[in-house]
């Protein structure tokens, strides 16, 4: 009975680290998928309200917990203790390392990221929408190779975490 028992929990923690594993690489496409909405929505703001970013921050921070707001709220905090000494592009870098450091995302997802603040804020409101089109055109790619990982390395991850699991248990037999 306890052998039984033991048996099931090993199947059962192998098998629970690849669904662990796989399902790390689906939060990468959703932190992908929400990144995109925000520059999608500071884009719409800068369009139509034509406001000082921190404003505009301010009205996106939704007061959720999502890696998005606390990236705004992280980027607010900082120009209001009077950063001066740091750029707005400085002030971003250092929201998305915060923010991202312990995160699914790839390094060339972060980059891509921080490009962001690159342009915001750096000129007129058409080279700002411009900048925001080609952002998105490099968010749309990385979460086509999101997708592809969930394709190939999720399943993979999840089988082979059942197949251990079952290894384990022939062997303990």
């Amino acid at each position: 009975m306890i052998k039984i028992a033991g048996l099931s929990l090993a199947f059962v923690a192998a098998a629970a680290t690849g669904m662990m594993k796989a399902s790390e690489i689906r939060r990468r496409r959703q932190l992908l998928e929400e990144f995109r909405d925000l520059i999608a929505h500071i884009a719409t703001e800068i369009s139509y309200f034509k406001e000082p970013l921190p404003q505009i921050f301010a009205r996106l921070t939704s007061g959720d917990n999502r890696e998005t707001s606390v990236l705004l709220r992280s980027v607010i905090t900082s120009y209001r203790d009077g950063s001066a000494a740091l750029s707005l592009q400085q002030m971003w870098d250092q929201g998305i390392d915060l923010v991202y450091e312990k995160s699914p995302l790839t390094a060339e997802d972060i980059s891509v990221m921080k490009k962001c603040g690159q342009f915001l804020g750096q000129s007129d409101f058409r080279g700002q929408q411009d900048h925001f089109r080609l952002l998105d055109g490099q968010l749309v790619r990385q979460l086509s190779e999101a997708e592809d990982a969930i394709r190939t390395k999720g399943r993979m991850y999840s089988r082979l975490g059942v197949s251990v699991g079952l290894v384990i248990v022939i062997a303990l037999i």
